[in-house]
């Protein structure tokens, strides 16, 4: 019965000695993405070990350079539309003139008749 004992006692030993090695695994990971997450890893360091924060980094860099060009392009349309517009009220204005006109040298001429 006393071997019994031992076996049960190293079973036991065996078995916390794997949920330490897990639990210290689990740590290692959550505090290796804590870290990721707050930014305190070194250039240097992602530089060596590709992984997600490089690629994230360029294609941040990629998608804030098109952001850039989609904002230059809205501002140089938004400048045509302006220029359009005011190109629209003053032909509307020299029609409006025209009209007056018109109408004025009708009246001279029908005055003179």
């Amino acid at each position: 019965m006393a071997e019994k004992v031992r076996e049960g006692e190293e079973i036991s030993k065996a078995i916390w000695g794997y949920v330490g090695v897990g639990v210290l695994w689990i740590a290692l990971v959550l505090t290796g993405l804590a870290i990721e997450r707050l930014g305190l890893t070194s250039d240097y360091l992602t530089g060596i070990i590709p992984g997600e924060v490089s690629t994230l980094r360029a294609k941040n860099e990629e998608l804030d350079s098109q952001l850039r060009a989609v904002r230059d392009e809205n501002q140089r349309v938004k400048g045509l539309i302006g220029r359009e517009q005011a190109t629209s009220d003053a032909l509307n204005i020299c029609q409006g003139e025209k009209k007056r006109l018109e109408e004025e040298l009708k009246l001279a001429k029908g005055g003179r008749q």
